[in-house]
């Protein structure tokens, strides 16, 4: 049974966040839930999603039939949430879709897109069978299917760990270059480059710079350190440096961030 993971943010969205069976846990981050709060008012809330080569898929429970969406996005994304949702989403790792569910995210032109309309894959009527089991069930019960159905997916595939998680965590904690990966692997760079594109759908670069940034992220909301000792921490050269790439990734400045977050932390 999924464990739920402790989170204080998005409070207003009644978030939750739950963690994968072990089984799964190098293809699947987590799974999230936004719950109706209960008021009476419907309010709208402006969140970001921010990239980290990871992909969800979503079944929105707000309507009398389920809809499912799988969204992928190698941009910074506003989105608009309702206090009176009900959604429940898998969180993917990089690579997590592609081997689990086979979906090559190169491909992948738009953000986001709902399944059985824009396209329909070969899981989807075991997925949609299983979402009507779901339907109108406790959360737990919803999870233990979800969980149970993607375990499935897992045997079918017959996954096991393969060298493109080992690239991603090298890339991921920066101790390596993509052309010193490759040639420890004895692949050549283009060779490495495809199969990061066709398996997380982002170059070695990009994945780098979305954990560079996710770390500081965390260290703005969560600490004093100053940013200019973040941005050394990250990788940047400079604090000028890292402030036009966070700008460009975030569409704020390190400051205009860090006082955002502290300000939605519940005291």
């Amino acid at each position: 049974m999924p464990t739920l993971l402790v989170n204080n943010q998005l409070s207003h969205l009644s978030f939750e966040k739950f963690s994968p069976d072990q089984r799964l846990a190098d293809w699947v981050q987590c799974y999230w839930k936004i719950g109706s709060s209960g008021a009476q008012t419907a309010q709208l809330f402006d969140e970001k999603l921010y990239p980290d080569a990871g992909a969800s898929l979503t079944i929105d429970f707000s309507h009398d039939t389920p809809i499912v969406s799988f969204t992928f996005n190698r941009h910074t994304l506003a989105k608009t949430f309702s206090n009176h949702d009900s959604l429940l989403s898998i969180r993917f790792a990089p690579t997590g879709a592609y081997h689990l569910l086979g979906i090559a995210l190169h491909d992948l032109a738009e953000e986001s897109y709902l399944l059985g309309y824009d396209f329909t894959p070969r899981w989807y009527s075991s997925l949609i069978a299983c979402v009507e089991k779901m339907h109108n069930s406790p959360l737990t019960s919803q999870l233990y299917l979800l969980e149970q159905w993607l375990l499935n997916q897992a045997i079918s595939n017959k996954l096991a760990k393969n060298s493109t998680l080992q690239v991603i965590q090298k890339l991921i904690q920066h101790k390596n270059s993509a052309t010193d990966i490759s040639k420890e692997l004895g692949l050549t760079r283009r060779t490495l480059e495809r199969r990061l594109k066709k398996e997380a759908g982002v170059s070695p670069g990009q994945l780098q710079q979305f954990y560079r940034l996710k770390t500081a992220r965390a260290l703005l909301s969560s600490s004093h350190t100053s940013v200019t000792d973040i941005a050394l921490q990250c990788g940047y050269y400079d604090h000028a440096h890292f402030s036009h790439s966070f700008l460009n990734f975030t569409f704020e400045t390190p400051q205009q961030y860090r006082k955002r977050k502290i300000l939605s932390i519940p005291t």
